[in-house]
């Protein structure tokens, strides 16, 4: 529930949708907590569940998608937002979504993994940045520093 309010609502936030273009979505089980907008591997059942990428070498090559936000979702009382385990997960297979970077990302860059956050950066393959590879993740927008941009996902 919500109990504070700004003036202002903010442009965008993880894991929301960028536009009503084609989008191509899949349900499944989130297996642990999976947060919004990160990048997601399929989970024990490959069929079924999904978890949320961790802080391992070989992460960037399971990557599927990006789980997506939805409107009914509650923000659990230490600020985070996410699916709790076994809860429906939306995950983006195709189409444009906002996600969270670790610096500053220059659009129409190839988007990579950082293995440290689990999140986005322009940064070349390198210890600890992985290519996502079962998909292609791309900046629509880039930043002056670390926050949001749009990618582009799309399939092989």
């Amino acid at each position: 529930m919500q109990t504070a309010y700004t003036q202002y609502q903010n442009a965008a936030y993880k894991g929301m949708l960028y536009d009503l273009r084609m989008n191509d979505h899949m349900s499944y089980s989130a297996e642990g907590a999976v947060g919004i907008g990160m990048p997601v591997i399929l989970g024990t059942n490959k069929e079924r569940q999904v978890k949320q990428v961790v802080n391992s070498v070989g992460q960037g090559i399971l990557v599927i998608g990006i789980a997506t936000a939805q409107f009914d979702i509650e923000q659990a009382a230490g600020g985070v937002v996410g699916y709790l385990d076994k809860e429906t997960v939306p995950v983006m297979k195709e189409g444009r979504i906002w996600v969270e970077t670790v610096d500053a990302v220059v659009a129409g860059t190839v988007a990579n993994l950082s293995l440290a956050t689990g999140n986005f950066t322009d940064e070349a393959v390198a210890a600890g940045i992985e290519a996502i590879t079962q998909c292609r993740v791309r900046f629509m927008t880039g930043t002056t520093a670390a926050g949001l941009a749009v990618v582009e996902v799309t399939r092989l």
